[in-house]
């Protein structure tokens, strides 16, 4: 499936992407690649800061137009201060989480937030926990204009029963939802 992302995004506020954990590095560039050029808010919910802008530069996509939250490095070490990330204390507190991308999109002004990967959450979470985060940042007025792209992942290491729970409930949150294979 070749998917236009950058159409997609244009058409609706909110897409769960679901991706096979086989495709997902893969799948992720592409949509990482259809949007290097604008202002995004990238939320590192499954990999620290430092990991994510190395295997972004090295696959040489464009990160000037990229703001970081970072859910894990603070929970694990004292992370350096960085002008273009926010460290989360810690990936368990989903307010922590929502005002960080609250900050990023009304000061830093990012028109764009993914959350990769939504599905990591259910680490820290329980499902209805994770689903009241998404709906919470879905009706934030000060971002309604802001496009939120929500990564899902099928058949990763969390209990696949949560997995599909979780991306059942968020289907119904997200104006489209694309299951990428």
């Amino acid at each position: 499936m070749n998917t236009d992302f950058l159409k997609e995004i244009a058409n609706n506020n909110s897409l769960l992407i679901i991706l096979k954990e086989i495709e997902y590095s893969q799948k992720l560039e592409e949509i990482i690649k259809s949007v290097e050029r604008t202002k995004v808010c990238y939320v590192c919910l499954s990999r620290p800061y430092a990991d994510v802008m190395e295997d972004l530069k090295g696959r040489g996509i464009d990160v000037t137009g990229f703001f970081f939250i970072d859910v894990l490095t603070s929970h694990y070490k004292e992370p350096e201060p960085t002008e273009n990330c926010i460290f989360v204390p810690a990936p368990t507190d989903l307010t922590a989480i929502r005002v960080a991308i609250k900050k990023a999109v009304e000061e830093k002004k990012r028109n764009i937030v993914i959350l990769d990967t939504i599905s990591t959450l259910l680490v820290y979470q329980e499902t209805s926990s994770i689903v009241k985060f998404t709906h919470h940042l879905l009706t934030e007025e000060s971002q309604e204009n802001v496009k939120k792209l929500f990564i899902a992942l099928k058949g990763n290491e969390t209990p696949i029963e949560d997995s599909q729970k979780l991306i059942k409930d968020l289907t119904m949150f997200a104006d489209k939802t694309l299951e990428l294979s």
